[in-house]
């Protein structure tokens, strides 16, 4: 109560200043006197000055600041207990009201003005940043505008942000059923041949459609699947793009698929045509009617370095028989013009048949059999009775004939086609000739030595589908089938943005401006009534008393 008086007091005392200025202002020359410059002086001491206090109230707040400004004015603001301000008042010197400023009780940017002139009329508005409403109504009125825009826009996006949702979760599931479609896992050649043979649907044990196998499209079908899984790849990563870029969310199951590259393609049709063309060889060394022994696919240990390291060698087909052993390595060609030049796999096929022939010398020379030392006591050299043949096989349907092959003959290499094969395991070099226990012994001999390490594999090799996947037409059908309708959701989902996204941006602008004048009428409609507040300031004006 002391900090009231003094208060008072000194809006008295300036109220008197004042009034007596005016007084004198009104007689020429007038000197002040000694009290009126003392006044003066005080005056000027406490304008600008801030005297805060704190004050008993029903309404929880807890202190005020009393501030004495230019020209003749008392400003008074009063501040919540989290120091928040919500009233502002300012005082002509005889205590009645000028401004009444009441802010929202979050944002000081939200309040409502109301100035008083000297005839006592009102003028009132409330204001949030530029925005100034001079009837509270209207800001009623707008909020329940932009709440019926709203729900009307929402009810036009929320069926096309359904339909976006139920074909995304279609689309999720057929991703997911989708199967990797290429490994390239180091894997053996026969695995690769196996798995391309069963997309192709080329089971040779069954179908003997080796002759297919062996023409230049004989990847058709899976050059078409690869195509597609390419058109897949392409929507796929478009429409992941665009869902990231309208952070929409990405598809979790959905993916690019690895697809084959044509140089994958012409090595997995090379795969092909050279298994076709190894089981046509074997076919046909199969109908030669005479005691033989046929070995397919062998793997002997191969000496390097003399002797000191040993490796592996793959021969395609041995044969032992009474004529001798033939080393059998089978190349499937394309053929131009009804013929094939030989010199351009010269180098390849000459170090792979040298490979065949060392091999099988160190297999029978370190032999313990005593069938295999008396024969090679017998003839006079182990290289007369190992045979390289060399079998060029067409991958076209056309007769052709071997071109420039004395330079193979010149280094012992016979090169011949399908046809020669028979001619060529009943002729034998002049002196030697095997007797039936000793192809059974060479034959016990290469069985046991074979190499237990598996086949070599490559980095090139590519495995379609693995064994466990009991792969068949109606697998491959369903894969493509998912594959389908993932695009065709993607393209349901892609039709569908344009309107949502479009009609989401207008109603997205639609809820701010609900928002904004949402906060607006939450902020102001708990405001005092700041007619009675003034009547009441009126009748009694103890202020500082009453607030």
């Amino acid at each position: 109560m002391e900090i009231t008086i003094i208060t008072l007091t000194v809006g008295l005392i300036t109220y008197c200043f004042f009034r007596s200025i005016k007084a004198k202002s009104r007689v020429k020359k007038v000197e002040l006197s000694d009290t009126d410059k003392e006044e003066l002086n005080k005056l000027e001491k406490i304008a600008g000055k801030q005297l805060p206090y704190r004050f008993p109230n029903k309404r929880g707040l807890t202190f005020q600041i009393v501030e004495f400004i230019r020209p003749g004015f008392i400003k008074r603001r009063i501040f919540d207990r989290n120091g928040h301000c919500l009233f502002l008042i300012k005082y002509n010197l005889d205590r009645t009201i000028a401004e009444f400023i009441e802010f929202g009780v979050t944002d000081g940017h939200y309040f409502r003005k109301t100035v008083w002139n000297e005839k006592d009329e009102k003028n009132e508005f409330y204001q949030y940043q530029k925005q100034q409403i001079t009837d509270f109504a209207k800001i009623k009125t707008k909020l329940q505008y932009y709440r019926s825009m709203v729900q009307e826009k929402k009810a036009e996006v929320l069926p096309l942000e359904n339909d976006m949702k139920q074909y995304a979760n279609e689309l999720e599931n057929h991703a997911y059923y989708q199967k990797e479609w290429v490994k390239r896992d180091k894997v053996t050649d026969t695995a690769a041949i196996h798995s391309l043979e069963k997309a192709e649907k080329l089971d040779f044990t069954k179908k003997r459609d080796l002759r297919r196998a062996l023409q230049l499209r004989n990847v058709l079908r899976i050059s078409a699947i690869n195509s597609g899984f390419k058109t897949y790849n392409k929507n796929v990563t478009n429409f992941q793009k665009r869902m990231t870029d309208l952070h929409l969310g990405k598809i979790k199951y959905l993916h690019p698929m690895d697809v084959l590259s044509d140089h994958d393609l012409r090595h997995a049709s090379n795969l092909l045509a050279g298994a076709a063309a190894e089981e046509l060889v074997n076919k046909r060394i199969k109908e030669v009617q005479f005691g033989k022994i046929l070995i397919h696919n062998l793997i002997l240990p191969y000496p390097y370095e003399k002797q000191t390291k040993l490796g592996n060698n793959q021969i395609d087909h041995l044969v032992i028989a009474s004529s001798g052993i033939f080393c059998f390595e089978t190349k499937a060609r394309t053929s131009k013009n009804h013929s094939y030049d030989m010199l351009k796999d010269y180098s390849e096929i000459a170090d792979q048949v040298a490979k065949h022939k060392e091999s099988i010398k160190y297999v029978l020379e370190k032999s313990n059999n005593p069938a295999i030392i008396n024969l090679l006591k017998r003839i006079p050299s182990i290289d007369q009775l190992i045979r390289n043949v060399v079998v060029v096989v067409s991958r076209t349907e056309e007769k052709f004939t071997l071109e420039k092959i004395e330079r193979y003959e010149r280094v012992g290499i016979e090169v011949c086609q399908l046809d020669d094969i028979q001619s060529l395991l009943v002729k034998a070099p002049a002196g030697i000739g095997l007797q039936p226990e000793e192809v059974s012994a060479i034959g016990e001999e290469m069985t046991n030595n074979k190499a237990l390490e598996e086949e070599k594999t490559f980095s090139e090799n590519i495995l379609l589908f693995e064994d466990d996947m009991k792969l068949d037409e109606k697998a491959v059908d369903e894969q493509l089938y998912h594959a389908n309708q993932v695009i065709k959701h993607i393209e349901h989902i892609n039709n569908l943005l344009a309107d949502y996204l479009s009609g989401a941006r207008e109603w997205r602008q639609l809820y701010q401006q609900y928002r904004y004048w949402k906060k607006f009428y939450d902020q102001v409609r708990s405001f005092v009534d700041a007619e009675t507040y003034y009547k009441q300031h009126q009748i009694d004006k103890e202020i500082l008393d009453k607030i």
